[in-house]
């Protein structure tokens, strides 16, 4: 029998979790390696932070950092490359190549994974195995599907059923969506509900789009980006909106981080009074860097959560747990 009392508010966390496959493309190790060398301290406080204030997180981990080393690696590449027009969006070869010479906490965080793994509240979900694009052009639904099935075989080694999928950089394809069910995949992140916020390959990000996405991050443009519990179910599939993305600490930024912090408690506020969803994400490299800071910002919102947990009945939620929480209000 449905239940139809009244939703609670749901407060989710979820993590691109990638060290240095996320951001190959855009930086060097020179230029970013401080911040994903970083996610080796971030990691074990952030499980530590999340435990103190009973929070669950989903970690859409990208596949690669499953392995221990090279040749485990090797091992579960896909048989199908992305044959990107863009070759410096794959990591195939040269890159992969390349860890034979580089410090390998750039690229394989089995031990990390291990960690999240060990704690029961934490769901581990994929950001694909190779931090596929799935919008740009070049690449097709094939091989995609070869990278998925990678990602899927290097989690199952570990013991791990993948359930939740983020797109790496929000690049939704559509047409891809109807391989989920045939890999167990039955949730993903999908974007916010606003127009500069939409899925689009990387050439697409317009300077508009950009400058009212940024200011989106300190004031509201009407509208909290908070979905309710309802509208997840998508065909054979669940879809949980991203409603905020924690931008990290910056020097030049930080006069604006009081807006910054009252706009997502503002955000959360709205989802514990509503009976909705606020879904927070962000890297764990983003936070890499001038750790203490980052760490402030993320504890206050926690106890933030914990006021609404008291007041209003909020609930911490991972991905796979809202999931639950539908299926057991709204089918049978």
């Amino acid at each position: 029998m449905k239940n139809t009392s009244k939703n609670e508010g749901l407060f989710v966390i979820s993590l691109d979790f990638e060290l240095f496959w996320g951001i190959r493309d855009k930086f060097s190790f020179e230029e970013y390696g401080p911040n994903v060398l970083g996610v080796w301290e971030v990691i074990p406080r952030l499980l530590k932070l999340f435990e103190k204030y009973e929070v669950n997180a989903s970690f859409a981990t990208v596949g690669a950092m499953f392995a221990g080393n090279l040749d485990e690696l090797n091992s579960f590449l896909p048989q199908k490359k992305p044959s990107y027009f863009d070759q410096n969006l794959s990591p195939y070869p040269e890159y992969i190549e390349n860890s034979k010479s580089n410090n390998p906490n750039y690229y394989f965080g089995k031990n990390l994974i291990e960690l999240v793994k060990k704690d029961a509240r934490h769901e581990i979900g994929t950001h694909t195995f190779s931090h596929y694009y799935g919008l740009e052009p070049g690449q097709t639904k094939e091989e995609f599907e070869s990278d998925l099935n990678s990602a899927v075989e290097i989690a199952k080694s570990q013991g791990i059923e993948l359930k939740s999928f983020v797109f790496p950089r929000h690049q939704i394809n559509p047409d891809y969506l109807d391989l989920f069910p045939k890999y167990g995949i039955e949730i993903y992140r999908e974007t916010e509900k606003a127009w500069f916020h939409s899925a689009a390959r990387g050439a697409d990000e317009g300077v508009l789009k950009r400058a009212v996405r940024f200011l989106d991050y300190f004031i509201c443009l009407g509208n909290h980006h908070c979905q309710d519990l309802k509208e997840i179910k998508k065909g054979n599939l669940y879809a949980i909106r991203a409603s905020r993305w924690l931008r990290p600490y910056k020097k030049s930024e930080a006069k604006f981080d009081r807006l910054k912090i009252r706009r997502i408690k503002n955000q959360m506020r709205f989802a514990a009074r509503k009976g909705k969803i606020f879904h927070l994400w962000f890297h764990p490299h983003d936070i890499g860097i001038d750790q203490d800071k980052n760490f402030e910002i993320l504890e206050e919102v926690l106890q933030f959560y914990q006021k609404l947990n008291a007041k209003y009945g909020m609930k911490a939620a991972n991905m796979a747990e809202v999931v639950k929480i539908y299926q057991e209000k709204y089918e049978p």
